[in-house]
This record gives structure tokens, C-alpha cells and sequence, in this order.
């Protein structure tokens, strides 16, 4: 009996390490089949980027390459404008020389004609407008010039200047309107009358006689219009006064 236990000892001793043997290779092998698995799973993520990479440099291969057409065909085009400017050049050339020419035979012709024609002289037109700056006694040759110098006396604060600017009419009724005031009184109210005006414009005369002259007179600074009456006194033109409804009684006069 004893070599039978001894034989079957040795059975399952030899069955258990067949058993765990086996074990440990089905272990290995799924080890080896994990990494295997894992290497395989990596060479195709390597591959699909490579594939990626790939197309990616496709589509910049080929947007690259489409620029480079249409360069080639805008180089293309400006040599073709290049060449047809060159040879439109000579063409430009006899152009110039031609409206040389004409221009230089034009220039002939104006001085011929100047040449012909005499220049009119040139005529000054009579002076309508003067600035305070310009309000100094300007003699007594035109209505414009009497004027002019009466308002210049107002100016000055010159009375007698004033009076000598006058008409004979106007004088008596400014010596009745200033008689029993001082003459500083009355200069200071003559500066202060036309103390606002920056000038005056004669805007247009009417002939009324050959001793009187009718204008209208735009009053700078003032913004008005008054008429004014101009009478002539032997060879001189004086103010006649202002031409405006006789004032209330008792008013007094400039």
C-alpha cells in the first residue's frame, strides 16, 4: 500500500505543479496580449495624426499654391501693361510736342492781338463808401466830398467846421437851434450822434436840379438808411441837412 499512496502523492504533486505552471503562462500570455494590445492601440493613434499632419499640409500645400497662380498671373498681367506703355510712349511724346507747339503759337497770337489792340484806360469809379478812418475834411468838390466832411466836423467835436459844411438854409436853422448853448455842448453832442457809426455808403443819388442832389445814405454800425439833401453853393457842393418829418415842437436840432 505504501508505493500505491506514495505513486498517487507523486500524481497530484506533479498534476498541481502542471496546474500552476499553466497558471503562470496564461498570466504571461495576457500580459503579453495587454501590450500588444496597447502597442497596437498607439501605432494607430500614430498613424491617424500622421494622416492628419498629412492632409493638413495638403490643404496648405494647395492654398499655397493657389497664391502662387495668382501672383504668376498678376505679374503676368503687369507685364503686359508694362510693354504696352513702353510701346505707347513715343506716341505720348509727339503728343506733348504737339500741345508745346500749339500753346507756344497761342502765346504768338495774344501778343500779336495785344499788340493791335489798344487797352482802354482804365476809369476809376466814384468812391461810395467811407470808413471812419477815413472821416477828415475832404474839401467841398462833390456831394460825396461835402458830405464826408461835415460828418468829419461831427466827429471832431468842430461846431464851426460844421456850420461851414452847410448850406445857407441849413446854417440859419442850426443857429437858431444852438443859440443860448455852449459850444462844448454842442461838439459833445455831435460826437456822441455819430459816435456809433463805423461808416457810411452812399447807396444812390438822384439828380433833383442842377443845385441839388438827393442820396440815400446806409449808416454803418447804425444799420439805417437816411436821405440827405446836397446843395450846391457857387462852385462848392454843401449838406443840406437830412431829409426826415419835421420834429415835435420843441426838439432841438444837431
Amino acid at each position: 500500500m505504501k508505493p500505491t499512496r506514495l505513486f498517487a502523492g507523486l500524481a497530484v504533486l506533479v498534476a498541481a505543479s502542471c496546474a500552476l505552471l499553466g497558471w503562470q503562462k496564461a498570466r504571461r500570455l495576457e500580459h503579453t496580449n495587454a501590450e500588444l494590445a496597447a502597442q497596437l492601440k498607439e501605432a494607430r493613434d500614430e498613424h491617424a495624426a500622421e494622416e492628419k499632419s498629412k492632409s493638413r499640409h495638403r490643404h496648405s500645400d494647395d492654398a499655397e499654391l493657389k497664391r502662387l497662380r495668382v501672383e504668376a498671373q498678376e505679374i503676368h498681367r503687369m507685364r503686359n501693361e508694362l510693354t504696352q506703355l513702353r510701346g505707347g510712349a513715343p506716341e505720348v511724346e509727339k503728343l506733348r510736342a504737339e500741345n508745346q507747339k500749339l500753346r507756344t503759337e497761342n502765346i504768338g497770337l495774344r501778343s500779336a492781338v495785344s499788340a493791335a489792340v489798344p487797352i482802354p484806360a482804365a476809369t476809376t469809379a466814384p468812391q461810395n463808401r467811407f470808413g471812419r478812418d477815413q472821416w477828415t475834411h475832404s474839401g467841398f468838390a462833390t456831394p460825396e466830398t461835402a458830405l464826408v466832411s461835415a460828418i468829419a466836423a461831427m466827429k471832431d467835436g468842430k461846431p464851426q467846421a460844421y456850420l461851414d459844411a452847410l448850406g445857407p438854409e441849413e446854417q440859419l436853422r442850426m443857429a437858431k437851434a444852438w443859440q443860448g448853448r455852449a459850444e462844448g455842448d454842442i461838439a459833445a453832442k455831435h460826437q456822441a450822434d455819430v459816435a456809433a457809426f463805423t461808416g457810411i455808403r452812399v447807396l444812390d443819388r438822384q439828380d433833383v436840379s442842377p443845385t441839388e442832389v438827393v442820396m440815400n445814405v446806409f449808416l454803418e454800425g447804425a444799420g439805417r438808411v437816411e436821405q440827405v439833401s446836397m446843395k450846391r453853393v457857387g462852385a462848392d457842393w454843401k449838406f443840406g441837412g437830412f431829409m426826415r418829418p419835421p420834429p415835435p415842437a420843441g426838439a432841438k436840432g444837431p
